[in-house]
């Protein structure tokens, strides 16, 4: 199977990267974080999905863009979301400078179709205004300080904004490993990502695309109610502890 990109191939004795190939092989490079920014321009689908391409995204406004995505996509689907990005550009506040001084309720508006509109829009705010003007990732720490920020969304945004090699947890991810035997499900957030950075290489591409796969794959077939027909990973390195 081909590496992920050249020079970087997960370990083949691990059983986090043969799950990593497994699900790459059946669904293939999943083109996050998608920019609508760039929807439709070469090499992007129509919502701004990007298979195969990396190093986007390049440059503050689209940095900005996934940042805003994170905050987002907290507690509903990727399409709601989307949906509220979507007004975001349209209203011209797709710029740190003017959705700072954007009155909260009209960014509240503005996100609506998001939910928890009231408590994104003061997130976003407080977000934005912690990120570095210059181009140099935030510290972990400091968005994590705050308010409204936890790990999965810093690792999102350090990930997928500033290309940051941290894997990203998320529930999709928990259930997985729990699924496989890897873990028991009550660990640390902490604790299941060192699980991951451990047998991986530590690069940007590869923890996105491996935390991408993770969530087609429990859309697909992982579910509350799992679709075992056709999973890719029955049998080994499976251990057929789904229900």
């Amino acid at each position: 199977m081909r590496p992920l990109r050249p020079g970087v191939e997960p370990g083949a004795g691990a059983p986090v990267a043969r799950v990593y190939r497994r699900l790459l092989d059946r669904y293939g490079p999943q083109g996050w974080w998608p920019l609508l920014s760039r929807a439709g321009r070469r090499g992007f689908d129509d919502r701004g999905y990007h298979p195969g391409i990396y190093h986007v995204p390049a440059g503050r406004a689209e940095r900005l863009e996934v940042v805003v995505g994170a905050v987002l996509t907290q507690n509903t689907s990727w399409r709601n979301a989307e949906s509220a990005l979507g007004q975001v550009a349209a209203r011209g506040l797709m710029n740190r400078r003017r959705l700072l001084a954007c009155p909260e309720r009209e960014l509240a508006d503005a996100i609506r179709s998001s939910g928890y509109f009231n408590q994104k829009a003061r997130k976003l705010r407080l977000v934005v205004e912690a990120l570095p003007t210059v181009g140099v990732p935030p510290r972990r720490g400091e968005l994590m300080d705050v308010w409204g920020v936890g790990p999965e969304t810093a690792d999102s945004i350090l990930l997928y904004a500033y290309h940051v090699p941290t894997f990203v947890v998320d529930a999709y991810t928990r259930r997985l490993a729990a699924r496989l035997g890897w873990v028991e499900g009550r660990e640390s957030y902490d604790a299941l990502q060192g699980m991951f950075a451990a047998q991986l290489p530590r690069d940007a591409a590869l923890y996105g695309e491996y935390h991408a796969l993770i969530v087609r794959h429990a859309k697909e077939h992982c579910r509350a109610r799992p679709r075992c027909a056709a999973c890719p990973l029955l049998g080994a390195p499976c251990r057929g502890v789904c229900p």
